[in-house]
């Protein structure tokens, strides 16, 4: 009566025969183990010349792509290799590193009533990441003085210039690629984004302010949820206090994409429309001639879209401000009142500009205010000429319905305006 002596099977068999299960896991337990060897061959090989960690660091890519969640512990302990790394002297391995880290934190999702993911966090990383980005986030602008690559300055601001391009590439890569857009993480970056991007190509126009460029115009296009929308405002909102013109400029263009992006999930919020209005309005009072200008261009789209009403006390503003008297004096017109005059006439500007093809009921009225400004000093009389041109332009093909709107002494103003007094006949 002694029982038969059992034969261990192996993992995930059956009789001896491998069950799919098994082979799945046996496949799986391989794959891990391919990829350990090719991480400590990236680990072994530091000194090692750059297209050969460049290519360890796309063979270990491709693998936690495929693997995903499953090698959490692999993609902390490559973390930790690689943050070391985000400054090295190479451009293409710092590339790389930027599209690697991408596969890192993809996992980093974060869902209602579940626990933390056991992958790396980017909340953590972008922590220290800003802690070695310190020297040049005191800067008004920051530009790039690091022109040689494959240089061996250790200062550190050289390192910090090389982190940020980095930073730049991991953003770019990711933006495309997650599952989910970390807000929250991305707005502590954003006043070193807006530091870099410039208003205009020139010759000083470089790689990292077009990668910078292309952060702002990806992130702005991010879907926000309602809880993000004062996260976004508050960080457009400092910003739009800084020293910089540049990136006062840089709000205004990212304000208009996040907005026509997000429109509807906005307009149900309308304390931050009501903030939005508000910032426009500062903006289109800046010193900076360049930031005024974008201001009418930001608050004319936003009046065309209907994302808030031109409404009487909004008509009231603009025109008070259009009647700021203006010092006498020439050497004075730099002053603060030239600003607010402008501004005002800025702001009626954009308000003809928001509706190209129709006539509403208030338009007579704020073209017949812009003609008592055609003889300013500029830049306001250029601001009146390029409004009535337009104004000419989008309405010439139905004119002879438009006219019809407006009183015999306000077309006689508006054809002596705009063209000889035949051009309406």
């Amino acid at each position: 009566g002694q029982r038969p002596q059992e034969t261990p099977l192996a993992v995930g068999t059956t009789d001896g025969e491998p069950t799919e299960r098994g082979g799945r896991l046996l496949q799986g337990c391989q794959v891990l183990a391919t990829m350990r060897t090719v991480y400590a061959c990236v680990i072994n090989n530091i000194s090692r010349d750059s297209d050969f960690k460049l290519h360890l660091l796309y063979v270990l890519q491709g693998g936690l792509a495929q693997q995903q969640w499953r090698v959490s512990e692999l993609l902390h302990r490559l973390l930790v290799y690689l943050e070391p790394k985000l400054t090295h002297v190479y451009k293409n391995v710092r590339e790389r590193i930027g599209s690697v880290l991408t596969y890192i934190f993809m996992i980093d999702v974060a869902l209602p009533h579940t626990r933390p993911t056991s992958s790396p966090h980017v909340a953590e990383f972008v922590t220290r990441v800003l802690e070695r980005l310190k020297p040049l986030t005191s800067e008004p602008e920051i530009h790039n003085h690091v022109h040689e690559e494959n240089t061996q300055e250790t200062d550190e601001r050289t390192q910090a210039v090389k982190l940020l391009k980095t930073v730049l590439k991991w953003l770019m890569a990711s933006a495309g690629r997650t599952f989910t857009t970390p807000i929250q993480h991305q707005l502590q970056l954003l006043p070193v984004l807006f530091k870099i991007a410039p208003v205009e190509i020139d010759e000083s126009y470089d790689e990292m302010k077009q990668d910078a460029r292309t952060c702002l115009s990806l992130m702005s296009q991010g879907l926000l949820y309602p809880e993000h929308i004062p996260l976004v405002l508050a960080a457009l909102e400092e910003m739009a206090s800084s020293r910089s013109w540049h990136a006062r400029f840089s709000v205004l263009t990212y304000l208009q994409i996040t907005v026509f992006y997000n429109l509807f999930t906005l307009l149900s919020l309308p304390a931050e429309v009501l903030r939005i209005r508000k910032l426009v309005m500062q903006l289109l009072l800046d010193e900076q001639l360049e930031v005024r200008d974008m201001a009418c261009t930001t608050l004319s789209g936003l009046l065309q879209c209907q994302f808030f009403p031109l409404d009487s006390s909004l008509q009231t503003q603009l025109q008070t401000l259009s009647q700021t008297s203006l010092p006498k004096a020439r050497g004075e017109l730099a002053s603060t009142d030239m600003v607010r005059r402008h501004a005002g006439v800025l702001g009626l500007s954009a308000c003809i500009l928001s509706s190209p093809y129709a006539v509403p009921l208030w338009m007579p009225q704020i073209l017949m205010d812009l003609s008592d400004h055609l003889n300013d000093p500029q830049p306001i009389e250029m601001t009146v000429k390029k409004t009535m041109s337009e104004f000419r332009r989008t309405h010439h093909d139905n004119w002879q319905e438009h006219r019809q709107c407006f009183t015999d002494d306000q077309l006689l103003v508006l054809t002596n305006l705009l063209v000889s007094p035949c051009y309406y006949a």
